[in-house]
């Protein structure tokens, strides 16, 4: 049971996320031929069984998974099952999906899922002895939002059931979640702060780095994105017309639902085809019908800011994570090692 339990776990691994993941043959190969329904119901009705079957095979597993105990921390067990999840978690750090682990690979991201259960379990017991606790209101309102983004009470249990999971252990895993979140908000990231002096001298040497891009303002006519492109870009161009016929002015239109005009700053990260349009207009220009991620879009230049060299204030928000989170994860090893040193670790179920 215990080889073969190890086995389960790297061929999870090299599945992905999903620790029950199971998909069709089609899904696997998307350049598969498509056959219809009636083609060969036969066919389909043995690829069904095949993939209940897996699904099946994959939960057992699963179940085993929770009743092995990999390692216990101060009396408490971490699963195989957990280690399980935490190595898929961990594994894109090192290989592609595509990609074979190999037995040496497995065994590195296998020490660094379980460092991480290890530490989170000390951290969540810290949480325990401090009192700090999400408490029920904090885990329902989760809970609640988990339901509402799955949309259905039926998607809901396909939900705990892809997961292996039953509410009862989904609202375990979230109050765990929201105590280790605290607890570390705690210990590690209010307990950091960069002095302001180091931000400073890095702004000074690196000053011509820091450098804020052209910046458009503009009326802005804009036609979300809907099923019907072809509709939406004929409506877009009669309202274009109304505009010119308007002298430009966008604030004149009747609104009827089907668009809205604001004035907005327009960026490259946000609308890159509105912004490439905008670099080549002058104040006042009107564009024709532009079709951005988001949209369609009419605009009218309202006003152009050359590139300029940011402030001290403007930059400081790039240049502090060059500092913060190397200072966030010298705390962490420093807490991790306050935990661990008068901690019981017993690791019970060593890598084959």
């Amino acid at each position: 049971m215990r080889k073969i339990l190890i086995v389960v776990a790297v061929a999870l691994l090299i599945m992905g996320p999903g620790l029950t993941g199971c998909s069709r043959a089609s899904e696997q190969n998307p350049g598969a031929p498509h056959m219809s329904p009636t083609a060969n119901p036969l066919g389909d009705e043995k690829r069904d069984a095949a993939a209940a079957e897996k699904a099946e095979d994959a939960k057992k597993d699963a179940e085993a998974a929770r009743k092995v105990v990999v390692a216990r921390v101060n009396g408490s067990d971490i699963s195989l099952y957990e280690l399980i999840r935490a190595m898929n978690i961990v594994a894109p750090k090192y290989i592609n999906r595509a990609e074979q682990a190999t037995r040496e690979m497995t065994s590195k991201i296998r020490k660094e899922a379980l460092d991480r259960l290890i530490f989170e379990e000390l951290a969540i017991q810290e949480a325990a002895k401090e009192g700090i606790n999400p408490g029920p209101e904090a885990v329902e309102n989760v809970v609640r939002e988990v339901r509402k983004n799955l949309g259905t009470e039926e998607a809901y249990k396909d939900y705990l059931s892809r997961h292996d999971l039953t509410e009862e252990m989904l609202k375990k895993l979230i109050a765990r979640s929201q105590s280790y979140e605290m607890i570390t908000a705690k210990e590690i990231y209010r307990k950091v702060k960069v002095d302001e002096r180091l931000l400073k001298d890095e702004y000074e040497k690196e000053k011509s780095t820091y450098v804020l891009p052209e910046n458009f303002v503009a009326e802005d006519v804009f036609f979300p994105k809907g099923k019907d492109e072809e509709t939406a870009k004929k409506r877009a161009g009669e309202i274009l017309e109304t505009i010119k016929q308007k002298k430009g002015d966008a604030w004149k239109l009747v609104l009827d639902g089907t668009f809205v005009v604001r004035q907005m700053r327009i960026t490259r990260e946000r609308n890159p085809e509105v912004y490439k349009a905008m670099a080549g207009m002058n104040v006042g220009d009107l564009s024709g019908v532009l079709t951005d991620r988001d949209g369609l879009h009419i605009v009218k230049v309202s006003r152009k800011d050359a590139p300029r060299q940011a402030t001290f204030e403007e930059a400081k928000g790039a240049i502090e994570p060059k500092f913060l989170v190397p200072a966030q994860d010298k705390r962490k090893d420093e807490w991790e090692k306050e935990l661990k040193k008068n901690a019981r670790i017993e690791i019970v179920l060593a890598a084959p």
